[in-house]
């Protein structure tokens, strides 16, 4: 597949923040997520990527081109929601529409009152009495009608209820189903977001500390539950998060395949019962390890 963008030992300093050395890579079809707790330098890297702030070091392609020279076709070609999105409060969606529209190349006016019908967002309205997460499906609407190649997207699913969320999930799977675009998107690792992301990073203290496949990071995480006495001392040593209860006890591993075998009579009796472990636990257990 076309890499669609590419980001080589990106940094950017702020005075008491930094991000560091940061490199990934975005094919086409992909939705690339990054994960990380408050202040790990989600919000900055994808402001970078989104070239609202420069980076200080390092360098990005998109489509095999380069910020510095040709920053306006990119733009035009990327569908970019900050976290908090910006509009003038005094002015209506209808005029934020007619402001906006002559800044894009391929707007698709008839397609933004078609997505303000379906999420609801009455044209009418001045900026200021939509709710958040109406600004935020105002921002969607934005960049999802003007045919861009690459959407990215800071906490896209916050402020949302759970109809709106799935519907944004079930547009972000469709958007990416011609193989040819790609996702971007930054997140906690809540609202489904973490279902939807094939290549996983997770950021913590302005670095990634994992970059994998969701689906090889998935085979090898999982909770293992078992019975007193049902693993040796050394085996329970092998477990993160390990949690004992009066009823049975649980602890976390980031190598089942490698643990596998030294379970299989307990499997094999019932004493131990392997459980899929979330992204989110993923990431705790990473980020206390960092």
């Amino acid at each position: 597949m076309e890499t669609i963008l590419e980001a080589h030992n990106l940094a950017k300093q702020y005075e008491d923040f930094r991000l560091g050395d940061v490199s990934l890579e975005v094919r086409g079809g992909s939705i690339a997520g990054l994960f990380g707790p408050n202040g790990a330098g989600k919000s900055t890297l994808i402001k970078v990527l989104a070239h609202q702030v420069p980076a200080e070091g390092g360098f990005i392609r998109v489509f095999g081109l380069g910020y510095e020279d040709r920053e306006m076709e990119i733009k035009n070609r990327i569908g970019y929601v900050p976290q908090e999105p910006v509009f003038y409060a005094d002015k209506t969606v209808q005029w934020t529409a007619r402001f906006a529209a002559p800044y894009f190349a391929r707007w698709d006016g008839a397609g933004f009152y078609r997505l303000l019908e379906e999420f609801r967002v009455n044209p009418l309205k001045k900026v200021k009495h939509l709710s958040g997460g109406q600004k935020k499906l105002l921002a969607l609407s934005f960049a999802l009608s003007h045919e861009a190649e690459l959407l990215i997207l800071d906490e896209p699913t916050a402020g949302l209820d759970v109809v709106y969320r799935r519907a944004l999930l079930d547009r972000l799977r469709a958007f990416v189903a011609d193989g040819a675009k790609s996702v971007i998107v930054a997140s906690h690792v809540t609202d489904g977001l973490d279902q939807i992301a094939e290549d996983v990073y997770m950021l913590h203290e302005g670095r990634i500390v994992m970059h994998e496949d969701k689906d090889d990071l998935l085979s090898r995480w999982k909770w293992i539950h078992f019975r007193d006495g049902a693993l040796a001392p050394a085996i329970v040593d092998r477990l993160s998060n390990v949690q004992r209860q009066p009823f049975g006890n649980s602890g976390l591993t980031g190598d089942f395949p490698a643990l596998k075998p030294e379970l299989a009579a307990a499997l094999a009796n019932g004493d131990v019962k392997v459980e899929n472990a979330r992204l989110e636990d993923i990431l705790v257990s990473v980020i206390k390890g960092a």
